[in-house]
């Protein structure tokens, strides 16, 4: 008898391999040098729209310099656990973290591999674990390692203030601690988490912890980049902030952040993940050094700006050509529901044959039939090439699903009929 489980995977299985069959996932990139806008599949150069490099560091020069003087020193691989020895570069890099954040900071190599170091240190099965059910991937992942610990994990609906408000007041009581797991911007639909009303949480429940990943907020927004959580609000004392470097910061590399130095010395002590795994590469730190250098400059402030008008422009345009949106939160990522695998593939392939990329969107990252196309605002991009995106888009879109294009405005029939 095939259980949930199994069916579960070949049902993944079949959907990941039609994409490959239809050549939009699994691709090389062919470049003799890549530039950021672009991407060489095939033979064709395509603007690149499935990137997460939203400043555009990850080729400045300044960043490549820091990676090539890293390895010179100490060559491609530090071959070394961290709790035996590490290349300067990791105090180094440290300083410039708790510099950005004003707080204790621990550097994973992953935030995958940041999660499974922190949480099952911190959580202990008094504790009772409450999760978001759009929370990141890994999150998700690591509750089953709490749950193997013997920790209660309940999973909340997706950004359901009142339902956290209820689970809260239920289990505090009764538990130690209750933590609540959650993203500071949601890598799909590129929506938010309520931060205010969870601030608010915190105070009225002294047992309440929140763990938010804020992989995808760090960099282009708050001061420092310090990200979307706290660039909301200030490091509550029961709070721990997961972010990467390997996104807007284009370096390699995450980081976490929480008040307690305390409980960051015992994470980076005895944290499975920070003993056994693998340290970053020389290359990763060098650039990540350079990175937050930038990052604690006056130019951050000006790279922010042209973003968020970037980020503006996609709004205004989307609307302008009737591209539905699955949020309209003004951050980079951009979410257009279209159904299921088979016209999303039909939609990417046609968006590749127009000259862009864009991320194809299916189960399990989004629900079942809620596939779509993710795409990226950076600031590789022009505000033509944004354009002429979304005209595609909404072109393919009509051919797909003509009733749910929108027609806000005379000159998008227009455009649309052209």
């Amino acid at each position: 008898m095939t259980s949930t489980q199994e069916r579960i995977l070949r049902l993944v299985e079949r959907i990941a391999t039609a994409g490959v069959e239809a050549g939009i996932v699994h691709l090389e990139a062919e470049d003799p040098r890549l530039q950021g806008d672009s991407i060489t599949v095939g033979g064709r150069r395509l603007l690149n729209f499935a990137t997460a490099a939203y400043l555009g560091l990850n080729l400045d020069p300044r960043l490549k310099q820091g990676a090539v003087a890293a390895v010179e020193r100490f060559g491609t691989v530090y071959s070394s656990s961290r709790a035996y020895h590490a290349a300067d570069l990791y105090s180094r890099l440290e300083t410039r973290l708790e510099a950005m954040f004003g707080a204790p900071v621990l550097v994973p190599t992953t935030t995958t591999l940041g999660h499974l170091g922190v949480l099952p240190t911190v959580v202990t099965e008094r504790d009772i674990v409450l999760v978001d059910a759009q929370a990141h991937a890994t999150v998700h992942l690591t509750t089953q390692v709490l749950r193997g610990m013997g920790v209660p994990v309940v999973t909340l609906p997706h950004n359901d203030v009142a339902a956290v408000a209820s689970a809260v007041a239920d289990h505090a009581p009764v538990y130690e601690r209750v933590w609540y797991l959650a993203d500071g911007v949601y890598s799909m639909y590129g929506d938010v988490a309520p931060v205010d009303d969870l601030v608010e949480l915190l105070e009225g429940h002294p047992n309440l912890w929140l763990y938010l990943d804020d992989a995808h907020g760090l960099g282009w927004s708050g001061r420092h980049g310090r990200g979307y959580v706290l660039g909301r609000t200030e490091l509550h004392d029961r709070m721990i902030i997961a972010g990467s470097l390997a996104k807007a910061v284009g370096s390699g590399g995450a980081v976490v952040v929480m008040k307690d130095a305390d409980m960051a010395a015992q994470i980076g002590l005895i944290g499975t993940t920070f003993v056994f795994s693998g340290p970053l590469h020389p290359a990763e730190l060098g650039a990540a050094v350079a990175a937050v250098d930038i990052l604690l400059s006056p130019e951050l402030e000006e790279r922010q700006t042209r973003l968020r008008r970037l980020v503006e422009h996609t709004l205004a345009e989307a609307d302008r050509l009737g591209v539905p949106l699955a949020d309209r939160t003004p951050t980079p990522i951009w979410f257009v529901p279209i159904g299921g695998y088979e016209a999303v593939g039909r939609v990417v392939a046609g968006l590749m044959a127009d000259g862009f990329y864009v991320n194809p969107a299916a189960f399990p990252a989004v629900p079942l039939g809620q596939g779509g196309l993710r795409f990226a605002t950076t600031l590789y991009h022009t505000e033509e090439q944004l354009t002429a995106l979304l005209e595609a888009v909404a072109r393919r879109l009509a051919e797909e699903h003509p009733e749910i294009v929108v027609d806000l405005r005379d000159e998008a029939v227009h455009r649309l009929e052209g």
